[in-house]
């Protein structure tokens, strides 16, 4: 009995020992590096990473079947529209026009000859409207072979470079086969990604930032800005990403080769609430562990001692750190070390800052 008691003992202190690990292991707070949002204002102005595209692109393709008999082009080379760009072997589209026009003319020439006769009462009405129908139905195998001949060409649709020549000449080609890419050149698009916060101000005819004039900053040309104005912007969100495709456009600068995937950087006058510049945070700051890719920072409470996550939208990466754009005020204090191990409405205590540490 005494050694059953003493086990006994030992159990519960064992089990006593386990709860009080267990809350001790609860009452544990998590300390965190903090720092103090900044807004740097600089006129309203915030800048994005940009990308350079074309204003206008095609792939071209012929309609048909054929051997590539004509591509004198190359890459990078100048063209105008309705300039021909490429030709299949058009012998047989050819001929089968020939064949057509003849059966037209033999078609219209007896269609003629019934309608005289029909003014004499010399034929029935049945056999002046069977001319008539095979001279509609020789017009229209006529058309096509016309057509069919046009689609042995190839023309520029606008007037712009030669982007890409996916074949060689004298190669068979399958129809709707891409022979090559063109683009305008005498205008260029700049692409930013913005936040959905921003993407409200270019909604409606007389949005404030569509009567902007935002500049932009080529990478080939740092010293120099050019004026843009705003095109389009798309209404889906980009994917894994919670921000919106924005387009604006300029003419080419003549004294620049741009090329689309150049990197620029944009710069737009915000209004009103909007005008605050990008935070710029440490790269520790930035949590990307969410499983839907949302990128966000931790937002510390003083009065309850917790974390809060915000979703926001990166911009560019600065010597002083990254640009984040988000629902960040002046003055709150956000998480700058230790935010990967945080969850939603964790109790954290913050760390003094000394001497730079």
């Amino acid at each position: 009995m005494r050694a059953l008691g003493v086990l006994l003992a030992m159990v519960t202190l064992s089990g006593c020992g386990e709860a009080q690990s267990s809350v001790a292991a609860q009452a544990v707070v998590r300390p965190v590096k903090l720092m103090e949002v900044q807004d740097e204002r600089s006129g309203g102005w915030r800048r994005f990473p940009a990308t350079v595209v074309a204003s206008e692109q095609a792939e071209l393709a012929f309609r048909i079947n054929g051997q590539l008999v004509e591509l004198n082009l190359v890459e990078g080379q100048p063209i105008r529209q309705g300039q021909l760009l490429a030709r299949l072997d058009d012998r047989d589209a050819r001929n089968t026009l020939l064949n057509r026009e003849a059966d037209y003319e033999l078609a219209d020439a007896d269609f003629r000859r019934k309608a005289a006769l029909l003014e004499r009462k010399l034929i029935s009405q049945a056999d002046y409207d069977r001319a008539k129908a095979t001279r509609k139905s020789a017009l229209a195998a006529l058309n096509s072979a016309r057509d069919l001949l046009s689609y042995t060409r190839l023309e520029a649709p606008f007037s712009g470079i030669v982007a890409k020549i996916e074949l060689e000449n004298h190669q068979m080609v399958r129809a709707n086969e891409t022979v090559m890419g063109v683009q305008r050149n005498d205008a260029i698009d700049i692409r930013i990604q913005a936040p959905e916060s921003l993407v409200v101000s270019f909604s409606g005819a007389s949005a404030p930032l569509k009567q902007s004039t935002p500049l932009v900053r080529f990478a080939a040309d740092p010293d120099r800005t050019y004026p843009v104005h705003y095109k389009e912007h798309a209404t889906k969100v980009t994917s894994g990403t919670q921000s919106y495709e924005v387009v604006f456009t300029l003419p080419r600068p003549a004294a620049l080769n741009l090329l689309p995937g150049m990197s620029a950087e944009l710069q737009l006058q915000l209004p009103g609430a909007e005008a605050m510049d990008a935070v710029v945070l440490p790269p520790a700051a930035i949590d990307r562990s969410d499983k839907n890719g949302q990128v966000r920072v931790w937002r510390f409470d003083e009065q309850s001692g917790r974390v809060s996550s915000v979703p926001v939208t990166l911009g560019q990466v600065r010597s002083d750190g990254i640009e984040v754009l988000g629902a960040l005020s002046r003055g709150e204090r956000v998480v700058v070390a230790g935010s990967q191990q945080l969850k939603e409405g964790m109790v954290v205590k913050p760390l003094r800052w000394e001497r730079g540490v």
